[in-house]
């Protein structure tokens, strides 16, 4: 039985499922407002700096995504992103990767595919992981669906195989997180397995103390089992409303987001792609991170703007790597 709601034909992302927890177990979100994982003095930093990722998500979800997370991350301000290996542009990133061997690139687990007319299955063979399929062979379109169908087991034995096949590409993960936020919200086995194969694989899992204390108060038993002492917690994760984007603009939301940025890493998840032939018809009747607000994504974070506020506003640019070199490291398995 799912966690949340989910009405018929609507897609639900993990940022609703985010807001919705946090509002209703009425937690005070003012307690996030500083710095307390006390991550900035191990990287070096002061306790008062503001640490920033500049994060796209969805590398390997189309041609368009590819081209302009790439174009973000050398001539603009992107300094990370993440792939999704059960995409069919997946293969391409691999061949970016090998021009430009130090960029910051994570796996993005992906358990759902939201689109309408773009459809892929899972990584793992669809005998071993039936629970994470559609009756079209498909992987669900939301979360909810996945926490009924897919078993743990299933769920952790995709998580292997996409990050197994980035490896495949040429990728040396800095890092795992977890699109639409199945993972953190779903079923509490499968946050688990997150975890777990970040310790595996040395290097980060996302998290941040706003997904541990969700996760507290839905499944104390489960984050009793957790543990934190060698787990890397970033301060925030922060990512808009189709809400804010609409109401203050995409410059307007941006400009307010970095002129207010707290101390600590903040993770700031983007989506960048052109606006182009390609990517309106992958995004066609989906209401959310369509084709016109990735490139107005990409146009902020590639313009003179947003480098002024970031001077401005003394943010200090990091990545994963950074937060990575901090675990006790190991040898990524040859697949």
């Amino acid at each position: 039985m799912s966690i949340f709601p989910v009405k018929k034909k609507v897609i639900v992302t993990w940022v609703y499922l985010l807001v919705m927890a946090l509002f209703s177990l009425g937690l005070d979100l003012t307690v996030f407002a500083q710095s307390a994982t006390g991550l900035n003095e191990r990287l070096g930093f002061n306790p008062t700096d503001k640490l920033l990722i500049i994060h796209a998500d969805d590398i390997g979800l189309s041609h368009s995504e590819n081209r302009a997370t790439l174009k973000a991350m050398t001539e603009g301000l992107v300094n990370s992103t993440s792939i999704m290996m059960p995409c069919a542009w997946a293969t391409e990133v691999g061949t970016y990767i090998q021009n430009h061997p130090n960029l910051d690139v994570g796996v993005h687990l992906t358990l759902t595919n939201e689109w309408f007319n773009y459809k892929w299955g899972p990584v793992a063979s669809k005998s071993n992981v039936p629970g994470l399929v559609d009756e079209e062979g498909f992987m669900f379109a939301d979360c909810a669906s996945v926490a009924r169908h897919a078993t743990p087991e299933e769920v952790e034995a995709e998580l292997r195989a996409q990050i197994d096949a980035a490896i495949k590409l040429g990728i040396k993960p800095t890092h795992l997180d977890s699109h639409m936020g199945c993972l953190f919200f779903g079923r509490p086995e499968y946050f688990m397995s997150y975890l777990k194969l970040g310790r595996e694989y040395g290097i980060p899992s996302m998290v941040s103390p706003q997904i541990l204390d969700v996760f507290k108060q839905l499944h104390p038993d489960y984050f009793n089992k957790l543990d934190l002492s060698k787990q890397l917690i970033i301060d925030q994760i922060s990512i808009a409303t189709p809400e804010e984007y609409d109401e203050k603009g995409m410059e307007g939301f941006y400009s307010e987001l970095l002129e207010n940025l707290n101390p600590g890493v903040t993770a700031l998840l983007i989506h960048v792609a052109y606006d182009d032939p390609e990517m309106q018809a992958i995004t066609v009747n989906h209401p959310h991170w369509h084709a016109a607000w990735r490139q107005a994504d990409f146009d902020f974070f590639t313009s003179d703007k947003a480098r002024k506020l970031i001077l401005d506003n003394e943010i200090k640019l990091i990545t994963w790597r950074e937060i990575g070199s901090l675990l006790e490291q190991k040898s990524i398995p040859k697949k």
